[in-house]
């Protein structure tokens, strides 16, 4: 069987079935076979998470195993050629094929949530990011039609990071802990240092925050995060920050 390893974006929606189409999930034995039948997909650190029967390929959701932990990608096969596309696909309309989300994974990783508005926005963010800082600052006031359920990561080579979000975590409530959010990303307050009892050494997280950094681990693999800030809409769909701040 031939494949072809192609490390590219592919707009693929334009060969698959329509999208009322009912799309049928693969067995595990189905993944298996997949996986024997191909060279680029039989290769050691890779595992087939997820699979997806979609007319004229499979669409597939694969975990692959590095020395800086484990990384989410998607694939296609084409089902006559047996070729292996890797990377994103699209309808014909432009939107982005994908596997449903888990929602219980993602309002389970939630730190906290703040705001009043009508509309839901999930914002992924660590607070040592200069990224997220520079949208921390720049949305100041823009987010009123917005409820802000906002899932905290310290990032593993940000070593301030751990620190700043159990100080952030310790406030009583959603309120406390987004003002402690902003006294450090907006206000650059350093008051999270009082938690630090040993500086030269790797800041020893409470198991209440260990716990709560692989929920978040587990939400950002199935929201398919990349980097921080990252932000979603109500149906976890990824959102322009830029557009959100202008």
């Amino acid at each position: 069987m031939r494949n072809k390893f192609l490390i590219v974006a592919v707009i693929f929606g334009l060969i698959v079935s329509s999208l009322n189409a009912s799309y049928r999930s693969l067995t595990k034995k189905e993944l298996i076979d997949l996986k024997k039948s191909s060279k680029s997909l039989n290769k050691r650190g890779l595992t087939i998470k997820e699979g997806m029967d979609r007319g004229n390929s499979y669409f597939l959701k694969l975990e692959t195993k590095t020395k800086r932990g484990s990384r989410l990608m998607n694939a296609f096969v084409d089902k006559v050629s047996g070729d292996v596309y890797f990377g994103k696909g699209y309808t014909k309309d432009g939107k982005p094929i994908s596997f449903p989300k888990d929602v219980k994974v993602i309002k389970d990783a939630i730190s906290f949530s703040y705001g009043n508005g009508k509309k839901d926005l999930y914002l992924v963010t660590d607070p040592e990011c200069p990224y997220c800082i520079k949208f921390e600052k720049a949305s100041q006031g823009k987010l009123k039609d917005y409820r802000v359920n906002v899932i905290l990561y310290p990032l593993p080579y940000h070593k301030k990071s751990p620190a700043m979000v159990e100080w952030i975590m310790q406030g009583k409530d959603d309120a406390q802990k987004r003002e402690r959010l902003e006294q450090i990303m907006v206000k650059n307050s350093t008051i999270y240092k009082k938690l630090i009892k040993e500086p030269t050494k790797p800041f020893q997280t409470s198991g209440k925050l260990k716990l709560m950094i692989e929920k978040s681990k587990k939400a950002m693999n199935e929201l398919g995060v990349r980097g921080t800030p990252a932000v979603f809409d109500g149906e976890f769909n990824p959102v322009s920050w830029g557009t959100l701040v202008k």
